[in-house]
């Protein structure tokens, strides 16, 4: 047995595919968090509103749904919503936009898949945290004056900061270890990505376990740790810092 010290970290930070992972892995983070923290509140606050009482029993299991469908049964059906000879997607548009393949659009049809399945999963949560606004505080602010803008941004918001901390923190330990979702989606008759500016980090690790690369391996599932708690440092930063302020 060899030492071989830091020789897998200093081989790791000049791969080129290593960063080209991490660009993608980023990329599927950043582009997908946002509209799905925004559309999974907006649709929780709808389904809290007393105005919709009657139909919360049909829409809460519909929006939930893409959560209980497995992830590769999910990307499977994608995949044929997207082909590009046969796809409802081009059908729709009268297009023949290759989702799959194309280097401009490949990767923001992984996002549209993350943003599909996530939406019902964070409803969820957002609804859990809102029945923790009793309606003292909702009759409380009306009597203040506050219309319903004010309310949501004055009130609700500030209430709800744990809630998004919460939900930020579980959405980027998911995204940071993406696998499943872009080797399912975009993969060709190997199972596997084989376009290095699509594939994500975890294809890096897995592919030097499959070449018994253990040494690499364990380089790349450290810096994923590393990562993870990097952007966890910053949610409690950004959200964690003003909630003790409050």
């Amino acid at each position: 047995m060899r030492f071989v010290g830091v020789n897998n970290y200093t081989s790791l930070l000049t791969y080129k595919t290593f960063w080209l992972s991490i660009r993608n892995t980023l990329f599927y983070f950043i582009v997908h968090t946002i509209p799905t923290m925004i559309v999974s509140f907006v649709l929780a606050y709808m389904l809290q509103s007393k105005l919709i009482s009657g139909v919360q029993r049909i829409f809460k299991p519909i929006l939930f749904l893409p959560q209980v469908v497995p992830i590769i049964a999910s990307a499977l059906i994608w995949r044929i919503l997207l082909a590009r000879d046969y796809g409802a997607v081009n059908q729709i548009l009268g297009t023949s936009i290759d989702f799959l393949q194309d280097a401009a659009v490949r990767k923001w049809s992984v996002v549209v898949l993350l943003i599909w399945r996530a939406v019902g999963w964070y409803m969820v949560i957002y609804l859990a945290g809102l029945t923790t606004i009793g309606d003292e505080i909702r009759d409380a602010s009306r009597i203040d004056g506050t219309n319903s803008v004010q309310h949501v941004f004055r009130i609700v918001l500030p209430i709800m900061r744990p809630i998004f901390l919460f939900a930020f923190i579980m959405n980027a330990i998911g995204s940071i270890k993406i696998f499943s979702e872009p080797n399912v989606l975009l993969s060709t008759n190997t199972g596997r990505i084989n376009q290095p500016n699509a594939m994500s980090i975890m294809n890096v690790l897995l592919m030097n376990l499959q070449g018994a690369n253990f040494g690499m391996a364990s380089a790349v599932g450290w810096f994923v740790f590393l990562l993870v708690l990097a952007v966890t440092i910053l949610w409690f930063r950004v959200l964690g810092d003003q909630e003790r302020k409050r």
